[in-house]
């Protein structure tokens, strides 16, 4: 099979005449990772299958960017080349290849020799170019196959498995003493702070210190903290002798007093680390930066979630990493657009669901204070055929997932499944489910996730009220439902006694995923009625969306005990196996049929365009967002009204008073909500006073938002 592979690689290469693909001192937009030189490889030649001809993109770069959002999309191997064009003072270097993610699986090669197969999408992982390059011109050949494997996680899922370096990718070169990039993730460095307290914080400082030379080396090792400002808060100097063609595990503890706390979106508050690796005439031989912020925390199965010491209910959403005609291959200015409507939103937890997402997106979360659980993506599957490579893949992403993002202080939860259940259990894949199977490996899996990390919570995501074989006795930190009442099955009101039975049942509870498929582009006088509800319905009236979030909202209030609560999901995403809520109508009555909102999972808040915001968007920024007032009229794009039915006008706000307008003209003035949110408003039933009336509704400190309404 080796041998086949190498010969299409050949047949490739001799099919295409080869431009001169050199690399460029390309600047590093966001790296990751600091070294002697670090080369952001940013454009290659792609071929998504011979004899395709190659092509010039830049990744992050996914070929499913288009047909992802489709009824079928493109499912095999794709092929990046790009030419090394190294120096012979380069090649006597240690050299490295840094993947921040190669979807799903990868098999990288230079020269024609292959050097690795990494199977996992979404983890970083680095190649060693050791003997394998030489001075001149060297091809770096990297295929990418998004097949079904059944032995590569996800082997099924309710999100489309991208192709392509939808990841930055990096050549690292070094010095011949360096911090590996092999033993402690994308910072080199690992920080751990096992204790930390208003009054002290002790760090542990992890890295492993390569000498790649044949002679001993004499270094001095410069460990500093800085303060936000820059002050430096704590430093050590010492010298060390490495033996030649050897390594030193370096770890160094220290204690900071009085520490600035990392405060969630309040305040989070980031301190830098520093380890500075210099020869003995001064020489910088490598240097390694990051941040860490110093907090603690726990889980209360009554109480709900603790923040350096104090209540901090955990509120927001999930997020999968996805753009329009981008798919996964998304761009740091597309992170930022994506965590600024975030930002707005006032969300203090997000559940970057069902993959670890890209590191730019928890730096991000770093800087904003935004609570994290991420997850490797075992998603339904764990049938009586599963192999043991398949259990081997599944502990070498919680591997990866945990070595890469150890040194973020936005996470806090490292989730290892999502949804084992039987659904997902079917010969096409492993067969049926195998409870016992799935208890015993997430115990496995769950210790091995502590040996990695013993200062963060692990658990997982049900979908069963945990009612399977065995799953109550479940090993985990927290327990963690997704539940639908209302939309799959049963009714709004069904989700707290079932919520309240799971929290009897497994003790530390959250609410990992609870939704509604909405279309903001069909409405519905009688949304009870007329929506289609579940997988498959053509009619997702948005009205009825607001019914069912403003039913949950009501209910998780009622429910101190739950640590966390992520509702399903930010953004709208492509899945192409859905085919659903895709009829418009902006009077109830006359429809049209939308090819752009086919294929879609609409739960979100925001259109996966980002250019609607729901309705149920603002209900959340008025319960969120306590930095600003929020006064928003529902149903605005319902704009067609029977002239012969009163309107009703709701608002979603949280301001002290509203007053409504018409057509300029006072009507009716409201002194709060008069219900248990606060933030739901309902006025009274006003006539159309034309065939054309405007409404607008005014906060007491000024802030508005009108809407126009036909009559017909």
């Amino acid at each position: 099979m080796m041998k086949t592979f190498l010969k299409t690689l050949i047949a490739l290469l001799s099919f295409v005449t080869i431009t001169n693909l050199e690399t460029r001192a390309e600047s590093v937009d966001i790296p990751p990772i600091l070294g002697n030189k670090v080369t952001n490889l940013k454009t290659w030649q792609f071929a998504k299958a011979y004899p395709e001809m190659w092509t010039t993109v830049t990744i992050p770069h996914s070929c499913n960017a288009i047909d992802g959002h489709s009824a079928r999309y493109y499912r095999g191997k794709a092929y990046y080349r790009k030419v090394l064009n190294l120096s012979e003072a380069q090649v006597a270097h240690p050299l490295y290849l840094l993947f921040e993610g190669a979807a799903q699986a990868a098999t990288i090669s230079v020269n024609g020799k292959l050097l690795c197969t990494h199977k996992g999408g979404y983890t970083p992982f680095v190649v060693s170019l050791k003997g394998a390059v030489k001075p001149g011109e060297n091809e770096l050949m990297v295929m990418c196959d998004n097949h079904e494997d059944l032995e590569l996680i996800p082997v099924s899922s309710d999100f489309n498995k991208n192709n392509g370096l939808h990841n930055p990718a990096y050549l690292l070169e070094m010095n011949e003493v360096y911090a590996s990039p092999v033993n402690y993730g994308l910072y080199r460095m690992h920080v751990s702070t096992p204790e930390v307290t208003d009054r002290k914080a002790l760090t542990l400082i992890q890295s492993l210190i390569q000498n790649d030379s044949d002679q001993p080396q004499k270094v001095n090792m410069l460990l500093t903290l800085r303060d936000t400002n820059g002050k430096v808060c704590y430093s050590h100097k010492e010298k060390v002798v490495l033996k030649a063609n050897e390594s030193l595990d370096y770890q160094k503890k220290f204690t900071l007093a009085k520490p600035h706390l990392w405060n969630g979106i309040a305040n989070p508050y980031l301190y830098t680390v520093c380890l500075d690796i210099t020869n003995a005439n001064g020489k910088t031989l490598d240097k390694i930066e990051t941040t860490v912020g110093y907090r603690f925390y726990h889980v209360d199965a009554e109480k709900g979630f603790f923040l350096n010491g104090h209540p901090y209910p955990l509120r927001g959403v999930s997020m999968h990493q996805d753009w329009e005609q981008c798919a996964s291959a998304v761009s740091a200015a597309q992170f930022d657009q994506d965590y600024a409507i975030v930002g707005e939103l006032g969300a203090n937890f997000l559940r970057l669901a069902h993959y670890p997402h890209n590191d730019y997106a928890f730096k991000k979360c770093d800087q904003m204070g935004i609570i994290v659980q991420t997850e490797i993506p075992w998603v339904n599957v764990c049938g009586v055929n599963a192999t043991p490579a398949y259990f081997e893949n599944i502990h070498q992403q919680m591997k990866e997932m945990i070595t890469n993002l150890y040194n973020h202080p936005s996470i806090m939860f490292w989730g290892m499944w999502n949804e084992l259940d039987e659904w997902g259990n079917n010969n096409r894949f492993q067969g049926r489910i195998d409870e016992d199977r799935i208890v015993k490996e997430s115990a496995s899996l769950y210790n091995f996730a502590k040996s990695l990390d013993p200062y963060r919570l692990v658990g997982m995501t049900d979908c069963s009220n945990f009612e399977r074989k065995g799953y109550t006795s479940l090993k985990g930190d927290y327990y963690s439902e997704n539940r639908y009442n209302g939309w799959y099955y049963h009714d709004f009101l069904d989700f707290t006694k079932e919520m309240t039975s799971d929290h009897q049942k497994m003790g530390v509870l959250n609410v990992s995923e609870y939704g509604v498929g909405i279309n903001p582009f069909c409405h519905s006088l009688d949304p009870l009625k007329t929506t289609k509800r579940g997988t498959g319905g053509s009619r997702h009236d948005e009205e009825f969306g607001n019914l069912l979030h403003e039913s949950h909202v009501r209910q998780i209030l009622k429910m101190p005990f739950i640590n966390f609560t992520s509702l399903w999901v930010m953004f709208d995403f492509p899945v192409a196996d859905r085919f659903e809520g895709y009829m418009d109508t902006d009077d109830g009555v006359h429809f049209t049929e939308s090819e752009y909102r086919k294929f879609t999972n609409d739960k979100g808040l925001v259109t996966r365009d980002r250019k609607t915001k729901k309705d149920v968007f603002y209900l959340y920024k008025s319960l969120w967002n306590h930095k600003a007032t929020t006064v928003y009229i529902t149903s605005r794009r319902f704009s067609k009204r029977p002239a012969n039915i009163p309107v009703e006008i709701k608002v979603y706000s949280n301001a002290k008073s509203l007053t409504l307008y018409q057509n300029g003209k006072e009507v009716e003035t409201l002194n709060g909500s008069g219900e248990e949110t606060g933030v739901i408003w309902n006025f009274k039933p006003i006539k159309f006073a034309d065939a054309k009336d405007t409404f607008k509704v005014v906060a007491g400190d000024g802030t508005s938002d009108e809407v126009t309404l036909q009559a017909f």
